[in-house]
């Protein structure tokens, strides 16, 4: 039934982990466990079925109703299996439990069975395993209905300790539990939320102090141990002793007949299982050794005695003895037995939870679980293979194994109300089928009257003049059609005449008087920054209309980047324009309570036309006036004229977010008025508000930085701040539309002209004092405003009072509005003269034709005309598990660029929703309208919305392709890139994503024009390959003096070949040889037992030391004499070599794998050779790709640490770490180091220029340089593995039963691999190979059109042959060198031989010794040949030096060192 598996104990954690760490954690380490022995059990059944099931399962199981479950952790979800008897047990996984977005390796989780039909679960992502916080309460939580496929995610988290979750199969309930303080035993509080099959909360016990455990739900309450107490717990928090144990209870069961079963232990090695029958001493019916006995729940109060038990007593106690191991989730009648289920990613990290798991539950329990901490996982599997199931028929005796088919069935697509903030349990059906990609940049299933992104509803961006004269006129009612341009993009709204105030007439204020301009325009800069258009559009260009993104989709803003742009249609506000118009703006049918939705074409006028808006948005302020004006609830400031600006400081709090109606009283308690939110006593306003007024430039000149902190005031003292100072637009406009730029005469920024008071002091008291709206008559006391949890307490402080003054004599202190155009006059023109954003119409490449972000025949209102396109443009959106598109929230439709129009958005990686099938990943594809046979491929970059450095163009339907060209936007503004020709064998295409390495969102990417271009001539296709292995015959012998310069055994392969057998077996001491010798692991004698006790080495660590001093032996202590490459040497057992590499073999053969080299650069280049025997301008294109390979921890590293810990019990050390630049600039990795002992290779900031023609077009010449280093400085560069190790050093040498040679080997393994002294000393007295310094190659060659390639370094390299190669690199390693995929010498002609040699003494020199010849600082290839590196990277010396985990950001290429780089490609 439950799953107990103390192997598969997950401790989690939330991702609204958010809120407990800020961000995502490091994976616990991967150990692997041994497999058992299968003994005879048969291979796995093909069909899934249990094989003979008459025989295997015995009599009556067609029809029994036997139901087992299980659950799986996989890379994918924590998987939910569950098989019947009636039907020979064949299993299928009816849930897959996971969260949208949240990065994992691996999901894991618990289970219990809450009766036939329900399951109730905790899963989380492996890697929260490592913090102690979230293992607290942090593991999201759901309930399953395992017939349907339901899944109700509940809006809690709890523990993941091994009990957690625990269910009840006669009340059908489940009981999570919650802790928080753990870490401090004096602090801790538990809390045990309990839950029906439908998710409803039935039992909250609230915070309890202690530690609560092994909590079980029971009617009205829950059973639990609560030190040596078996306790109830009431709904109220009630805590009742029932019995007293002799140790904290576990195993807690639920019982017919109100009865308890339990386990406590007797003492340290002994389990009792007990049975409580509702008074009096509970009934001991079974004893065992811990580990090996187990209470497990059945169905209906069935409670089942499994493993290993003693002295059985179960007669009439309602337990049941099974004859079935621990450690299995037991069928609901006990009739099967099934271990636990492991799948890939998982492997042994699972063993590493467990013992997390000790701390908060059983007693002592780690000593039994050693036994699975070692190994190999069982019954793991690879992806694309069947997970197989194990488990024994409780019935026959006999073991199964049975396949489950891979299903692909997606985990249940929607976030669990515990990361959105929702109260409410989130039920998901099991997904229908997804939906399909779409194509259409609009949203066809919006609430919202105007879609977004559509072509034919683009707004003008009006310039603040525009909208400064909208407003002048609108005041005085004069907006009307005979002052306004008609026609061109106002013809969209389908209406034959704009007349704004023939719409909107001028609204009555009661009381009379009109809304002063200021004061509106004030309105405008707050809801809208005088944008009609989105805000990508500049004054003079078009784009969509402005929709508010979040509003126009419903997001919310209480969720996190995974669930913020989630869409709610039903949620959206639908404000448009400059006014953010709202009111009767959704689609008919989806109208707000009280909506009437106006007239198509007047919600397209509202949207497309600022005037129109504004005529709108004036109407809307007026009527909000009006209301806090009606008779009987009338809020009134100072005299009430409407002609003074501070006198509508309740009109625009009413503006923002509405009225409580005295009429609506009775349901507000009484209350009525304007709400506390936007009250300026609230105290979440005290940094702003209770300082001075909104962007009062007069008291301080820094407060125009209030901008960037709106957040501080309410909105109607924002409101008060732009009327008083007006608002920076961050353009000029001449009244005729042109644009002014910086430093010309008559440049003003400012938005409109601020209204104007009589003195300086007047207009900074344009806002009031927070005593003004909280005084007595709201019970608020000003000098400590309340802070309220909730709406409630809020309302006893809305404001209702019939006037509040700040100034009594506002005819003479309050502002004045202040109109710019008082004369009436015609619409001011429309931007132009843009510094950037004009649409270019011309100018496309001669001869090409041209394909357009829309299609052809498209009006872009702009003097581009309609676009003219000779092929067609497509956009492909990700469905989300809701089957809606979110990344079209942030895709934008912009009027400039190449014949005026493309689109934007943000680049993206994958933990920012990006990537491959991901939500907010966007691809368009260009396709050309016809075929070619060569031709030439550019890409228009516009000159704004495009800042991407890497936009990766994909170039397909070529010869050897696809082509991949990268393409930095931002240093292409307003020019068309050449992205190389091509000769194609079918329609070319091009195609653009926004996923980009490291994207963090913040950067745009754009889409605009590509142009075909038709040539003639040759077309050719060059590549160059470089790289760099680590040979196994190396010679690693150092410059250094034997004592004065560093005491390590890395100084010369005799002290390495010493150090290794004092360790495995015996030898001198490395670092005296003339003394006595050093004994090792394998010289003291082999543990007898498998207990370790005494002088002896336990067995496996023995056995694993003594393979270890073979292959020190069989490697010897120096290079062979003849080069030949030895299958064992130290740099073999030390794995720091790669396999020599077969010459016979091309470059993209023999380079394949990660493990095949350290650096690998490649380059492609294509161009096109013209009739003449010149490269055609345009055609030349190229592409490069620096990767760094992996390094490994030794074996005997790994093994040993492993076997310690099964001779020993010292678990081994967390090693598991996160790499930024994992191989490749800009990836980023997890490493597991005992699953595969890879440490990855760090890559360094790289550079490429890019494949460039000479003056005589006869040659295309490129630079590279790229590299990086190994692995173990990145993984000491994580404090974490130095901290680990450390401590488990000192575990080792705490141990009684560790002898001295494994202490030895433990202090110098943590020396030689993982020791950081810190970053105040930059590592300088840590780990030696961690503060390696980088390898590198620096590339400089050009391909010419009469077939040769020749080097084009700009220095010579004196420790090259010959100095003037194609590649030079760094003193190590060993270089080889292929000129289209055949390996050649230096400058590019046939060899088969390598370049050069790894150069370790050099490489290994000090620099105070050799200030040229070492790896250390910049380089320069005339002065320090081969030593130094790109990046400046200096030893680690404190303070100035360079410890492990330094990135650099910059690049020189060696043979120009004065010029350096900060962006990874230039043309």
């Amino acid at each position: 039934m439950r799953s107990i598996r103390r192997a598969c104990v997950p401790v989690a954690a939330v991702a609204a982990c958010a809120a407990l760490t800020g961000g995502l954690l490091q994976a616990v380490p991967a150990a692997a466990a041994p497999t058992p022995s299968t003994g005879d059990a048969p291979p796995p059944a093909a069909s899934g079925r249990v094989d003979s099931p008459d025989e295997t399962l015995g009599k009556g199981w067609k029809t029994s109703e036997d139901r087992a479950v299980t659950g799986a952790a996989d890379a994918k979800a924590f998987k939910i299996l569950v098989a019947d008897e009636a039907k020979a047990y064949e299993w299928k996984t009816v849930a897959a439990l996971a969260e949208p977005g949240v990065p994992a390796d691996s999901w894991i989780g618990n289970q219990c069975v809450m009766d036939d039909s329900h399951v109730a679960a905790v899963y989380a992502p492996r890697a929260f395993t490592n913090k102690p916080d979230l293992m607290q309460g942090g593991a999201f939580t759901a309930i399953v209905n395992t017939r349907s496929g339901e899944v109700t995610k509940l809006p809690f988290t709890a523990t993941l300790a091994y009990f957690d979750p625990t269910c009840n199969t006669t009340t059908h309930t489940a009981a999570f539990t919650q802790y928080r303080d753990m870490n401090d035993m004096a602090q801790v509080k538990t809390q045990v939320i309990t839950v029906d099959t439908a998710g409803t909360t039935v039992v909250k016990t609230g915070e309890l102090r202690g530690q609560v455990s092994s909590a079980a739900p029971v009617k009205g309450g829950v059973v639990a141990g609560l030190g040596r107490d078996l306790v109830r717990i009431d709904g109220k928090g009630k805590v009742r002793r029932l019995a007293r144990g002799d140790s904290i209870p576990f195993d807690i069961r639920p019982m017919t007949r109100d009865r308890i079963g339990f386990v406590d232990r007797k003492d340290t090695k002994t389990a009792q299982a007990k049975v409580y029958g509702g008074s009096g001493e509970p009934r001991t019916v079974a004893t065992g050794q811990l580990g090996e006995l187990e209470l497990v729940p059945g169905a209906q109060g069935r409670v089942f005695l499994t493993g290993r038990p003693q002295n059985v007593k179960v007669e009439g106690s309602g337990v049941t003895r099974l004859d079935a191991p621990a450690d299995t989730d037991v069928s609901s009648h006990g009739r099967l037995a099934v271990t636990p289920v492991l799948t890939p990613g998982v492997r042994a990290g699972l063993t590493r939870i467990k013992a997390a798991g000790k701390d908060f539950d059983r007693p002592a329990e780690p000593e039994a679980g050693v036994r699975s901490r070692s190994g190999t996982a069982p019954e793991t599997s690879d992806d694309d293979t069947a997970m197989t199931v194990t488990s024994t028929v409780t019935a026959t005796g006999k073991e199964v194994r049975q396949q489950v088919a891979p299903e692909r069935q997606s985990p249940v697509e929607g976030l669990s109300p515990a990361l959105t903030g929702d109260a409410k349990p989130r039920t998901l059906r099991r997904a229908a089928a997804a939906a399909p990609d779409s194509h259409d940049p609009r949203d066809t299933d919006r609430w919202c009257s105007v879609s977004r992104n559509d072509l034919s509803v683009q707004a003008l961006q009006p310039t603040p003049n525009q909208v400064e004269w909208a407003v002048d006129m609108a005041v005085r009612g004069e907006l009307r059609s005979n002052w306004i341009r008609q026609g061109d993009y106002r013809g969209q709204s389908g209406l034959l005449t704009t007349d704004p105030q023939g719409l909107f007439p001028r609204p009555e204020l009661k009381g009379g008087g009109r809304i002063p301009a200021n004061v509106l325009l004030g309105i405008l800069a707050q809801e809208s920054n005088l944008w009609q258009a989105e805000s990508g559009a500049i004054p003079g260009q078009m784009g969509s209309p402005l929709a508010a993104v979040d509003g126009y989709y419903g997001h919310s803003a209480k969720d996190t980047l995974l669930g913020y742009w989630r869409i709610n249609w039903d949620k959206s506000d639908c404000g448009y324009g400059v006014g953010q118009v709202t009111d009767g703006m959704r689609l008919k049918g989806h109208e707000k309570t009280g909506e009437t939705s106006l007239e198509p074409a007047l919600q397209k006028a509202i949207a497309v036309d600022y005037a129109t808006n504004i005529a709108a948005s004036m109407k809307i302020l007026a009527d909000k006036w009006n209301e806090v004006h009606a008779d009987g609830q009338k809020i009134t400031v100072n005299n009430d004229d409407p002609s003074r600006v501070e006198n509508w400081f309740t009109a625009a709090w009413n503006y923002n977010l509405g009225f409580n109606p005295r009429s609506a009283a009775g349901q507000n308690g009484g209350s009525w008025g304007l709400g506390w939110y936007n009250n300026p006593a609230n105290p979440m306003y005290k940094k702003g508000a209770w300082d001075h007024p909104f962007m009062d430039v007069s008291l301080n000149t820094n407060n125009i930085r209030d901008a960037a902190t709106p957040q501080y005031w309410p909105y109607e003292m924002k409101v008060m701040g732009w009327s008083a100072w007006s608002i920076d637009s961050g353009f000029s406009y001449g009244t005729d539309g042109r644009q002014d730029w910086k430093g010309e005469s008559g440049f003003s920024s400012a938005g409109f002209n601020p209204a104007w008071w009589t003195t300086v002091a007047d207009r900074s008291r344009v806002s009031p004092p927070i005593s003004t709206f909280c005084n007595t008559k709201n019970n608020c006391n000003p000098a400590s405003p309340i802070d309220c949890p909730d709406e409630a307490c809020y309302r006893q402080f809305w404001w209702n009072q019939e006037n509040a003054t700040w100034k009594p004599d506002c005819e003479q202190t309050c502002g004045h509005e202040n109109i710019k155009y008082q004369t009436l006059r015609a619409e001011p023109g429309r931007g132009y003269r843009l510094k950037n954003g004009s649409p270019v119409c011309a100018g496309a490449p001669a001869g090409s034709d041209v394909v357009t972000s829309v299609p052809t025949g498209t009006p872009t209102w702009s003097a581009c005309g309609a676009a003219a396109s000779t092929g067609s443009f497509e956009f492909t959106f990700h469905p989300d598990w809701d089957q809606h598109y979110e990344a079209k929230a942030d895709l934008h439709s912009i009027g400039g660029g190449h014949g005026g129009h493309f689109w934007y958005t943000h680049t993206r990686d994958e933990n920012h929703l990006g990537g491959d099938g991901n939500r907010m990943t966007i691809g368009g594809e260009w396709t050309a309208g016809k075929t070619y046979d060569l031709a030439a491929v550019y890409a228009y970059i516009p000159d704004t919305g495009a800042q991407t450095k890497d936009a990766k163009y994909v170039i397909s339907g070529a010869v050897g392709g696809p082509y991949e060209r990268y393409v930095d936007q931002d240093a292409n503004n307003g020019q068309w890139v050449p992205l190389g020709a091509y000769k194609f064998t079918s329609t070319p295409k091009v195609t653009l994503t926004n996923y980009s390495k490291g994207a963090t969102a913040d950067r745009d990417i754009a889409w605009n024009s590509v142009a075909f271009k038709p040539i003639r001539g040759r077309f050719v296709q060059r590549s160059l390959t470089a790289a760099a292995i680590f040979d196994p015959n190396q010679e690693l012998n150092s410059n250094w003096p034997v004592s004065t310069e560093i005491n390590s055994p890395v100084r010369s392969m005799k002290a390495l070949y010493d150090w290794g057998l004092g360790l495995a077996d015996k030898g001198p001491l490395w670092n005296n040889p003339e003394g006595a010798d050093a004994r090792g692991l394998s010289s003291e004698a082999r543990c007898p037992t498998a207990k370790a006790v005494g002088e002896c080495t336990g067995q496996q660590t023995w056995d694993a030391a003594d393979q270890w001093a073979k292959d020190i032996r069989a490697g010897g202590s120096a290079p062979r004499a003849d080069g030949s490459a030895p299958a064992m040497s130290i740099p073999v057992w030390m794995a720091m070599s790669n396999l020599r590499p077969d010459v016979s073999k091309p470059a993209s053969e023999a380079y394949k794998d990660p493990n095949s080299y350290k650096i690998k650069s490649d380059v492609n280049v294509t161009f096109v050779v013209g009739e003449d025997g010149k490269i055609v301008d345009g055609s030349a294109a190229s592409n490069y790709r620096a990767r760094v390979g992996n390094a490994h921890l030794p074996h005997f590293v790994t093994k040993i640490m492993k076997t310690i810990e099964a001779d020993y019990g010292i678990p081994a050390p967390d090693i598991d770490y996160t790499t930024q630049d994992a191989l490749e600039y800009g990836n980023v990795h997890t490493s597991h180091p005992y699953t595969d002992g890879d440490t990855p290779g760090q890559a360094y900031f790289p550079h490429f220029r890019q494949a460039r023609v000479d003056d005589a077009k006869q040659c295309v010449d490129f630079r590279a340089v790229g590299g990086g280093v190994h692995g173990y400085r990145a993984m000491i560069g994580h404090k974490s593995i130095n901290d680990n190790v450390k401590a488990w050093v000192d575990k080792v040498n705490a141990s009684l039963q560790a002898n001295h040679a494994v202490k030895r080997f433990a202090g110098d393994v943590y020396a030689m691999f993982f020791k950081n002294s810190g970053s105040w000393n930059n590592n300088m007295g840590g780990s030696m190979i961690g503060n390696a310094p980088p390898i590198w190659q620096d590339i400089a060659a050009a391909f010419c059109a009469d077939g040769s390639v020749k080097p084009t370094h700009l220095q010579r390299n004196g420790d090259a042959t010959p100095s003037n190669g194609i590649v030079f690199q760094s003193y190590m390693p060993d270089l080889y060198l292929y000129v289209d995929d055949q390996l050649t010498d230096n400058l590019g002609r046939p060899s088969n031989r390598r370049i050069s040699g790894g150069d370790w003494r050099n490489f290994s020199n000090f620099p105070a010794t050799a200030p040229n010849g070492n790896a250390y600082a910049t380089c320069s290839n005339a002065t320090r040949g081969s030593g130094g590196n790109p990046w400046g990277v200096d030893a680690p010396a404190p303070i100035i030096g360079d410890g492990p985990g330094n990135r650099p950001n910059k690049v020189v290429h060696c043979d120009d060192p004065a010029n350096e780089f900060t962006t990874p490609l230039t043309r």
